[in-house]
């Protein structure tokens, strides 16, 4: 393999620096440290905004968004080429197995409240993609509450009688949310042969995993922030215990959102339960710990901390998404009525084939 330069940066987090000074310090530490002559001859970049990792922008909150705008642009932009497709059926799974991909990656490893603005244009610019496309463009002649009614039919799952391209809007919430509580997790039950604490003081330098309230870490603090959120707007349920020695906290459950069945349809979809989820402090758990305890048998009620489903959030949030609420109030009865017959219809033709 060999090594790509341009792409190699020394990024500087400390904000008293500069592009000037970051440069002379890089200099010196290659002079006083043998084990850095390497880097002399390499001609590395230097940065004291940000920088690419792994595809993941890390930085300053500016740069990151500014990293991220250009992302979605981009999209934006290969979404319009799209409209050359005459197929209605291949410029649907272009859009949605493609372009609506392509921000996932971002959604999951990056802060979602850099993210929202530019993933909901995203969103816009796909959904408006699928409306012109099918209707020939006669979706502009649309009132306001039936393009409302049309934008959720397009986002909401299949579950729902929807199309099931989800907006990235709401899917970086559960994404991010979920994968940064495994992290969590992680960091607490992977210390091999030492305590998780040592573990974690590797990856997660001066930061006490157990104690959110002095989380100073951006990633960190941005879980805490959505964990509030999906509390406050989500009506989530924290998990709580009145005994002195905590538990861990119970697996998250959820059933499928509520919606009335539709025509021809047998089985009604499960009423929406409460969604519980760990307390913050309850993740990072210590390996140390544990393994001493190995050999005790567990007391009745303790569980190991999970992270919640991915999948379960994800339902969660587009059964509450904001941008969907009233979308059925305006559309009358006998065009919901045709509209999930002929979907219904389509169903079974379907599966029969």
């Amino acid at each position: 393999m060999d090594l790509n330069v341009p792409k190699f940066n020394v990024f500087f987090l400390d904000t008293s620096f500069n592009l000037d000074t970051a440069r002379s310090a890089l200099e010196r530490a290659v002079r006083e440290d043998p084990s850095l002559a390497d880097l002399a001859t390499m001609g590395a970049g230097v940065s004291t905004d940000g920088m690419r990792v792994a595809g993941v922008p890390v930085g300053v909150d500016a740069w990151v968004k500014t990293f991220v705008a250009k992302k979605a642009r981009s999209v934006i932009t290969d979404v319009a080429k799209l409209d050359v497709v005459s197929g209605g059926l291949l410029h649907n799974q272009l859009l949605h197995f493609c372009q609506n991909a392509r921000m996932a990656f971002l959604g999951r490893n990056a802060p979602t409240p850099l993210l929202s603005e530019f993933m909901a244009q995203m969103d816009d610019t796909i959904v408006e993609a699928v409306c012109r496309h099918g209707t020939g463009g006669g979706h502009v002649d649309w009132s306001p509450h039936l393009r409302k009614f049309a934008n959720m039919k397009i986002q909401v799952p299949h579950f729902r009688e929807g199309f099931g391209i989800m907006p990235n809007e709401g899917s970086a919430i559960s994404a991010f949310y979920s994968a940064t509580c495994a992290l969590v997790v992680w960091l607490g039950s992977h210390g091999g042969n030492k305590p998780a604490q040592d573990f974690a003081d590797a990856w997660a330098p001066g930061l006490n995993l157990s104690s959110p309230n002095s989380w100073h870490a951006p990633l960190l603090q941005a879980l805490s922030a959505l964990h509030a959120l999906l509390l406050q707007d989500f009506k989530c349920v924290e998990w709580t215990s009145e005994s002195d020695r905590v538990p861990a906290p119970l697996a998250v459950s959820i059933a499928l959102p509520f919606v009335p069945p539709s025509v021809g349809s047998r089985n009604s979809p499960p009423l929406l339960s409460t969604v519980t989820l760990p307390q913050l402090r309850m993740l990072f758990q210590s390996t140390h710990e544990d393994r001493q305890g190995a050999e005790a048998p567990a007391e009745p009620g303790e569980r190991n901390a999970k992270s919640p489903l991915q999948r379960t959030l994800t339902a969660l949030i587009m059964s509450r998404w904001a941008k969907h609420e009233g979308a059925l109030a305006h559309i009358s009865l006998e065009r919901s009525i045709e509209m999930f017959e002929l979907q219904c219809q389509w169903s079974r033709i379907t599966s029969k084939s």
